[in-house]
């Protein structure tokens, strides 16, 4: 026992130093991959839409996501049609979405307000700049702040207004001190908004420099450049009161490289730090990130390597886990020293990764009896069939928890799937055989890929198409990938790996029953 707690200590210890972005997958936006749309958070509700799909078409829709369940819902079609590159903000819960290109290329000026509660959209007072299309956008207050972008011509345009939805008007304001820009990167930060890591027309040439504008003085500021390789197409979130600019790609037009790293901005010191992300956290441009308060953070589609992405994932707040332990727990020499409780040989058992293996956070907890949670798992495997009994099947596997009491004795409690599941190999030339498991299959909720080698194939994707052919979902290839089937109707699909060619790997079905 003295071992096991010096063991979670060292865990403990080395997860607190680790600065590494955590990022997990979440449910995939329907209908396609998309990028280049709007996003808004109203009420703790996430709206993304718009944008170009991954058929190239520009696209209408906006999706409600409910991060509580993981689900999404389709909501009521942006009225004036498709757009590329629009714009959008939210206040006093109400989301409003104005500018970007039409399917005909023309740049547009309209603004519309979205309200939730009865799904509807409004025409509001429209843009009084130039039409246009890749402007950026931040809200101080209760009021949206607009500028830059592009009006289809040979230049990108600077100037800057005001829009306050209380009295639907428009204000010009001081132009953006940066010069001529679109695709900026923007963020508000207390009582100012910010922008940076500028695209230009001339050379489409990354760019570092930010700058911070103030409404009381109506003026532009410059604060220190983002260090590292310039970038430009980039997006930025805030949480307590710091900036996370990342993504984004260091290349001219056209875009040759995706970056997924990150600088966090303190405005207290002007200062940036670096850092990075968990490597299966798909490179990309132009995300959606969307922050809840200071409480969650999600990152939705984008463009990577030629691909509309659909992919949604959550970052890991707080990941330094020793927060969340009382030390007193440590300090419970009566408990360390008790040694009956040692010498439970039945105990120690559980301890055995012969007999099970435990993947996620461990946590041990001393009241009168000893729990041992597996935290935020689907299914995991038990190699000694000894402690269940199955008939037939190739793979059994725990749901969720393994929840273990112990007093004098031991009780366990374990649920136990039976399905079917496909196993298959694929044969690559630095890795050879590479085995896989698709289950279970059919299923009616939950569909998960295994790979016992997934390293090797780094920056691959899985995609979850249907029978004529529609991505569904786009997920990066890893050991463990799931898909959230419950909202498909009963049918044949399919599940393929897309190599960084474009190559398919492997398309195997799956039966939604």
């Amino acid at each position: 026992m003295k071992n096991l707690l010096q063991t979670l200590l060292i865990l403990f210890i080395s997860t607190s130093s680790f600065a590494q972005l955590e990022w997990e997958s979440r449910k995939s936006i329907p209908r396609y991959g998309r990028h280049a749309g709007v996003s808004f958070e109203i009420a703790g509700k996430i709206y993304v839409g718009l944008g170009r799909i991954a058929d190239g078409s520009y696209s209408n829709e906006l999706w409600e996501y409910d991060p509580d369940s993981d689900n999404w819902t389709q909501k009521a079609d942006y009225p004036p049609g498709g757009r590329f590159i629009p714009s959008a903000f939210s206040i006093n819960g109400k989301g409003y979405v104005c500018l970007g290109l039409t399917s005909t290329l023309s740049p547009t000026n309209t603004l519309y307000e979205y309200d939730p509660t009865n799904d509807t959209w409004t025409q509001k007072a429209s843009f009084i700049g130039a039409a246009r299309y890749g402007a950026a956008t931040f809200v101080i207050g209760d009021t949206a702040y607009v500028g830059t972008g592009s009006n289809g011509s040979s230049s990108y345009l600077s100037d800057f207004y005001m829009y306050v939805p209380s009295t639907n008007t428009w204000t010009s304001r001081a132009s953006y001190a940066g010069g001529t820009a679109a695709n900026l990167a923007s963020f508000t930060i207390g009582s100012h908004g910010y922008f940076g890591n500028k695209t230009t027309i001339s050379s489409a040439a990354p760019n570092n420099s930010f700058y911070k504008y103030s409404p009381s003085s109506n003026s532009w500021s410059t604060i220190a450049s983002m260090p590292g390789a310039a970038r430009r197409i980039s997006a930025a979130f805030v949480i307590n009161n710091e900036v996370y600019v990342g993504c984004g790609t260091n290349s001219n037009s056209p875009v040759s490289t995706f970056l997924n790293d990150f600088y966090k901005y303190n405005p207290t010191t002007n200062s940036w730090s670096y850092q990075i992300s968990n490597a299966s956290f798909t490179p990309k441009i132009d995300p959606e990130f969307i922050a809840i308060g200071d409480s969650a953070v999600y990152s939705i589609s984008g463009y990577s390597s030629d691909q509309s992405l659909s992919e949604v994932w959550q970052l890991k707040l707080d990941f330094d886990t020793c927060d969340y332990y009382d030390t007193t727990f440590v300090q419970d020499t009566t408990f360390v020293t008790d040694t009956t409780f040692i010498n439970d040989t039945t105990f120690a058992t559980i301890y055995d990764t012969s007999y099970i293996q435990i993947e996620d956070t461990l946590i041990v907890y001393k009241l009168d009896t000893i729990e041992v949670y597996v935290i935020d798992t689907f299914y995991r495997t038990i190699f000694d069939t000894t402690y269940v009994t199955t008939y037939d099947t190739v793979t059994t596997m725990i749901y969720d928890t393994v929840t273990i009491y112990t007093y004098d004795t031991i009780t366990r409690y374990v649920n136990i799937a039976v399905e079917d599941t496909l196993n298959f190999s694929i044969y690559t030339d630095n890795c050879f055989n590479i085995t896989h498991k698709l289950y279970p299959n059919p299923s009616s909720d939950m569909v998960y890929l295994f790979s016992n080698n997934a390293d090797c194939l780094t920056g691959y994707r899985l995609e979850f198409i249907d029978a004529i052919g529609q991505i569904l979902e786009t997920k990066p290839y890893a050991t463990l990938v799931s898909f959230d089937v419950r909202s498909y109707a009963r049918a044949l699909y399919f599940v393929r790996l897309i190599g960084k060619d474009g190559d398919t790997l492997f398309s195997k079905k799956v039966v939604i029953r």
